[in-house]
C-alpha cells in the first residue's frame, strides 16, 4: 500500500532534481492537481492540522527512517520557511530514476543495474550482477563457469533456469573464495509484496545449495523492492530473507562503526 509519507519524499526528490533549494509550501502542492490529494493524506497520516505541521512531522519521520539505516536524509529543511536544500543529488537522481521505471515489466533490467550502482556505496567486497538477459555469459554453461570463479562448485543453471532465482551476488570479503559468504539480492522492480519476495528466495535458494564451500543458511538472501519498506509492512514472524527498498541505498552516514565493551 503507498505510503503518503513516501510520496511525499519522492516529490520532494523530483523537485530537488530541477532546483538544488527552493521553497515547497501548500499553494505550491496545490498548484499540481496531481500533488493536490497527497496533502490530505499527509496531514491524516501525521495525525497534523495543518499542511506546514504535516511536513514539518513527515521530514522528522524521513530523518528517522534514515538513521535507522544508517543513513542521513539527502536533503535539509526549514520548518520556518518551508525551504528544501539538496544533500545528496546523486541518489535523490537515483529515487526519481528508479520512481520511473516502477512496475514498468522490460525496465526490471534497468533496476538491477541501478540496484548495483548505489550498493557500491554500501558494500565490500565484489558484487556481480548475473540476472537474466545477460550480456556477457547469456547461455548456460559460460554462466555456470563465471559462477564457479565466484566459489560455486557445481552448475547452477540446470534444465530450464535463466538465472537461477539469481539478480545481484555480493561476495563478502572473508574467508577464501572456496567458502567465501555470499548476499543474495533479487531485485522487484515493483511495491512490496511478501508473496513475490517468498518465491524469489526459494528459487535463489536452491541454487545457493549447489555452491558446495558453506550451506545455504550461511548466505543471506534479501528481496530488493522498487519501493519503502517499513516495519508496518512486515509480518511479525521470523522472516526467510531481508526485505530491502529504495532508502537502504541511500550512502552510509559512517563506513563503519566498532566497539568494545
Amino acid at each position: 500500500m503507498p505510503s503518503p509519507i513516501f510520496d511525499f519524499f519522492e516529490v520532494i526528490a523530483e523537485e530537488l532534481c530541477a532546483e538544488e533549494s527552493r521553497v515547497i509550501t501548500r499553494p505550491d502542492l496545490l498548484a499540481n492537481k496531481e500533488q493536490a490529494p497527497l496533502l490530505d493524506a499527509l496531514k491524516r497520516e501525521m495525525k497534523a492540522s495543518t499542511t506546514e505541521d504535516a511536513i514539518r512531522l513527515c521530514v522528522e519521520a524521513l530523518e528517522a527512517h534514515f538513521a535507522e539505516r544508517a543513513a542521513k536524509l539527502p536533503f535539509t529543511y526549514d520548518p520556518t520557511s518551508g525551504r528544501f536544500t539538496v544533500v545528496d543529488a546523486e541518489y535523490l537522481k537515483f529515487v526519481v530514476a528508479m520512481a520511473s521505471i516502477r512496475s514498468v515489466g522490460k525496465k526490471s533490467k534497468d533496476f538491477e543495474l541501478g540496484v548495483l550502482e548505489r550498493l557500491k556505496l554500501r558494500a565490500a567486497g565484489s558484487l556481480h550482477r548475473v540476472g537474466h538477459p545477460r550480456d556477457r555469459f547469456p547461455q548456460k554453461h559460460g554462466f555456470n563457469e563465471y559462477l564457479k570463479l565466484l566459489g560455486f562448485q557445481n552448475s547452477v543453471l540446470l534444465g530450464q533456469d535463466k538465472d537461477g532465482g539469481f539478480d545481484i551476488l555480493w561476495l563478502l570479503p572473508l574467508g577464501p573464495r572456496s567458502h567465501r559468504p555470499i548476499v543474495s539480492v533479487q531485485c522487484k522492480n515493483g511495491m512490496f509484496n511478501m508473496g513475490e519476495g517468498d518465491k524469489s528466495v526459494g528459487a535463489a535458494t536452491r541454487s545457493l545449495a549447489q555452491h558446495g564451500g558453506l550451506q545455504p543458511t550461511v548466505h543471506v538472501p534479501c528481496v530488493m523492492y522498487n519501493d519503502y519498506v517499513t516495519a508496518k509492512l512486515l509480518t511479525p514472524k521470523a522472516l526467510n530473507f531481508l526485505p530491502l527498498g529504495l532508502t537502504d541505498l541511500a550512502a552510509l552516514s559512517s563506513l563503519i562503526t566498532a566497539e568494545a565493551i
